[in-house]
């Protein structure tokens, strides 16, 4: 028994002096969170007994699980991989859960692919590259913040950053290009002392796909009407200025569309759409103290449907934009809908578009957050909403408004231990005319706890 534990550990000396001819660096971390909520009329916005499809009353536990792993060969090359797992808790069958594993019995094939890419230096040139399943974000997410299948390559000329890239937004039929969505980007990003800059030119090439950037909420297409669009060009030019001091941040982000697209049967309509957002926080002892605007063009023929005319005047967006503002109409941190979509979907039937892609909205926002203690922090957020364009605001008569409502949200986040954190979060919108199609708006709230780890 000795000779042989003697020869193993000859064996295992051996293997480790070997390793370091053919061994790779690796890194990892993660994230573990869990949730619960409960809210009420954030679906449609009103109640069962008033005419709407269903009493959206929401009440669940949901938790996810992130694991970074990347494996280094040196400086010039490494392979990235980020895998996630998503649960509803009681919930087996596919949806809320994406592929369940919360009910009885648990065992699920839910661990998926968030992002597997190379990233290397390109021998002999600055550039550095990125190919594969990854993620990026431009313009705090009004351009686009999602994970992608496609190549971005990049080079610093200090003080500027450029940027290039191809996004595989999607390809359905291998057979066809009709239905391809192809993205193309170029971004210039400048950072000197205070001062930051990105200029950022996207173009989406749809082919022949009739894309949702804002869709009617009713048919989830981007015209009016079922015809079949064909050479489907969107362009977004963007600009975002940013000046930060240990006492102030100061922020503008603004994009215009240009572009066109061309309706089966004759004709074409341009994309005019424009957007526009400022922020500015202040810095004062314990406290920060927020201001914030954004405005996002409506269609300006639009009442409760779209029309053909010569143009599109609503912002439209390219496929993977996505920035989060309030808690209920914006996302926030409880972000997901226990009925499988993670874009808020109120009963106006396309006249606008809340969520993370806001379109026919602008909203005024004003906000403080107070560091309380060192694990300790309470913040408070107030926000008036309304449409650039009168939307229809009861079915019934015709009647037209433009206030959304008023979202107060509130955020209680305490540290735990070793950088276990938990937020309690409380949101309600005092709903007016313009939130659905019906007559007397219910209020909407939101209730929750988010318990997270990074590790």
């Amino acid at each position: 028994m000795k000779k042989n534990w003697i020869v193993c550990v000859a064996v295992l000396a051996a293997v480790a002096l070997a390793m370091p001819a053919f061994a790779v660096d690796f890194k990892y971390g993660g994230l573990y969170r869990l949730r619960w909520q409960s809210n009420d009329n954030v679906a449609d916005g009103q109640d069962k007994d008033k005419g709407s499809q269903y009493d959206d009353n929401g009440n669940w536990f949901d938790q996810r699980l992130r694991m970074l792993f990347t494996f280094v060969a040196s400086e010039n090359l490494q392979l990235v991989t980020h895998w996630e797992a998503d649960t509803l808790w009681g919930y087996e069958s596919p949806g809320a859960g994406r592929h369940g594993g919360g009910d009885i019995g648990a065992d699920a094939t839910n661990l998926e692919m968030k992002n597997v890419y190379l990233e290397f230096n390109v021998p002999n040139t600055p550039m550095r590259a990125k190919l594969g399943v990854q993620g990026a974000t431009f313009l705090k997410g009004w351009m686009f913040a999602d994970d992608f299948s496609g190549a971005v390559f990049s080079t610093k000329l200090d003080p500027v950053k450029v940027t290039v890239g191809y996004v595989g937004a999607q390809n359905t039929d291998v057979t066809t290009t009709n239905e391809n969505v192809d993205d193309f980007f170029l971004s210039l990003d400048y950072a000197s002392g205070p001062f930051t800059a990105s200029l950022v030119g996207w173009y989406q090439y749809a082919h022949d796909t009739n894309l949702s950037t804002y869709p009617d909420m009713s048919t989830g297409t981007i015209v009016s009407n079922p015809t079949v669009v064909q050479d489907n060009n969107l362009f977004n030019l963007g600009l975002s200025l940013g000046y930060k001091t240990k006492t102030m941040v100061l922020g503008l982000t603004g994009i215009k569309n240009f572009g066109s697209y061309d309706l089966v049967g004759g004709g074409s309509q341009d994309y005019t759409g424009w957007m526009l957002d400022g922020t500015a926080d202040f810095m004062w002892n314990a406290f920060t103290f927020h201001l914030g605007a954004f405005w996002t063009t409506g269609d300006d023929d639009n009442v409760a449907k779209f029309d053909n005319a010569n143009d599109y005047d609503a912002f439209a967006y390219a496929r993977g934009a996505s920035y989060y503002w309030s808690e209920l109409l914006g996302l926030g941190l409880l972000d997901v809908s226990v009925r499988g979509s993670d874009h808020l979907n109120p009963a106006n039937q396309g006249a606008y578009r809340a969520a993370d892609i806001p379109s026919n909205l602008w909203a005024l926002n004003a906000g403080v957050i107070w560091q309380a203690l060192p694990e300790t922090k309470l913040t408070f957020n107030y926000y008036y909403v309304a449409t650039a364009e009168d939307v229809l605001a009861d079915k019934t008569n015709g009647a037209l408004d433009d206030t959304v409502g008023h979202e107060i949200n509130f955020y209680l986040s305490q540290g735990i231990v070793d950088k276990l954190n938990l937020t309690l979060v409380a949101a309600y919108l005092f709903a007016d005319d313009a939130y659905t199609i019906f007559k007397d708006d219910d209020d909407a709230y939101e209730l929750g706890a988010v318990l997270q780890w990074k590790f």
